[in-house]
Parts: C-alpha cells; structure tokens; sequence
C-alpha cells in the first residue's frame, strides 16, 4: 500500500512540476487530497526580480543554472563561512518581497539538526537560495524523503546535498548503543532516549565496519554515503536523475574547520 501511495504521488508531482494542482485520488475506501501548496510551491518569485547581495562581488545563487556551477557556488560560499568574511547574499528587503509570490530555490540540502551547522549559514546563502530538510543524523525515512525531494521534484532545483557533519551527537550515540548490543554491555542510562534514531543508523553502523580510521568517522560518511544512494533511487528523484537533470553530492561539514569536504 504504502509503495503504491508514492507511486501515485510520483505521478502527480511529475506530472507538473512546480505547480502543483488540487486534487483527490482514492486508494481503497479512504481518499487522500493533494493539496495545493500556493505561493509556497508556484514558480515566479525568483523569476520576478533580479538577485540582490549584500556584496556585489559575490554572485547570487539564482545566477547560476547547472547543477556543478551551483555546487561550485556553495563551496565558495562555504570557504568564506569558514575565512570569517560571509557576506549574507540576498538579504535585502527588496529581494525578500520579490519572493512573496512563489519561490525558485537553486539546491536542496539534507542536513542534522545539530545547532552548530546551519546549512543557510554554512553556504553563506540566502532568502530562497536553498530548500533544507533537517533530522537528528541525516536519518531518513519515507516521511522525510517526501520533504527532502519536493525542491528537485516539484521546484526543479538542480542539485540536492546531503551534509553529514564532524563529532555528530545522534550518529556517536547510535554507534555507541549498537556496539554495546553486539558486545553484551549495558551503557549509562539517559533520560533522552533514540530508540527510532539508533535502529535507523544501523545499516551505516553495519556498513562502516569494515572501513579503516575512527568508527564514528566512518559512521557519518557510510550514512552520507547510503543516504545519497536512496535518494537516488526514490521514485521521486530516480527518473530526475536518470535524465541527468538532478545531481545528488554529499558533503561532510568539520566543526573545527568551518569547511565542507565532498565524499564520494
């Protein structure tokens, strides 16, 4: 039930792209609508008026139209986070309006939810550069997956980054609980527990294994690793990125060094 439900989502958010119109499919005896998303999904924002910065050396992100030249833009953008000398493009009031009417963003990005690595921040972007989606440890599920492949699906953004990063909190404990499991020794008690998380890391706990270095280390680039492939192979994404029209690159953010380093 559950695969024919995104087949038939597929279906609908290829069929229009962008636009998204309202409408009521019946699977079984219950009906499930789509609802139509509005200025939050319609094209014509970005369209509408040129990009403004805050600095006019540094291009906007709506400059640029390939999947490479986007990504090429980010790290630039992520090297001046890392140098201390982020100059927030398309910031300004007039750009910020121009978007009232529909949005157009240039890459969507996976990310944690770890305070310390805000995608928007880490890429020195801006108001409407980037559609971003964020779980405890990149962990992804069919819920998710709905939300990090709208931008490429319906608002034809060309690249989608997952950003794994350096010491993440989630991926360390997971590790630590499954090592625990395996070996038979009962670890500290704490009043937070990720039962759901821990489980979802497993298969980058298992994959990792093998790799050489530091366990956790290896945790968090298997996870960017395997989540790429699965986005790859969503029935939303798969046919975008069989015609080449969207590119998936992970990334690996370093807390000490402000930098992104591309895994592959």
């Amino acid at each position: 039930m559950l695969k024919y439900f995104y087949d038939m989502s597929t279906l609908h958010i290829r069929g229009s792209r962008r636009k998204l119109i309202t409408g009521a499919g019946t699977v079984g005896v219950g009906a499930v609508t789509v609802l139509t998303l509005g200025a939050c999904g319609e094209d014509g924002g970005a369209g509408a008026a040129e990009a403004a910065t805050a600095d006019p050396t540094v291009s906007s992100l709506h400059d640029y139209e390939s999947a490479e030249d986007i990504w090429q833009a980010l790290l630039d953008g992520n090297q001046r986070w890392a140098d201390g000398e982020a100059v927030h493009p398309d910031t300004d009031v007039e750009w910020r309006e121009s978007l009232a009417e529909g949005q157009e963003p240039r890459a969507a990005i996976f990310s944690c939810v770890d305070s310390r690595v805000g995608p928007e921040l880490v890429f020195d972007t801006g108001v409407g550069d980037i559609m971003v989606t964020r779980t405890a440890g990149n962990v992804f599920d069919p819920l998710v997956s709905e939300s990090v492949s709208y931008g490429p699906a319906a608002l034809e953004a060309p690249l989608l980054v997952v950003l794994g990063h350096q010491k993440c909190g989630a991926v360390t404990a997971a590790h630590e609980a499954l090592l625990a499991a395996e070996e038979g020794t009962e670890l500290e008690e704490h009043e937070y527990a990720l039962p759901e998380t821990v489980e979802a890391l497993r298969p980058a706990y298992e994959a990792a294994k093998t790799e050489s270095g530091d366990p956790v280390d290896a945790m968090i680039k298997t996870n960017v690793l395997l989540t790429i492939q699965a986005l790859k192979e969503h029935p939303n994404l798969a046919e975008l990125v069989a015609d080449g029209e969207l590119t998936v690159v992970g990334g690996i953010y370093s807390l000490e060094t402000g930098l992104v380093t591309e895994v592959s």
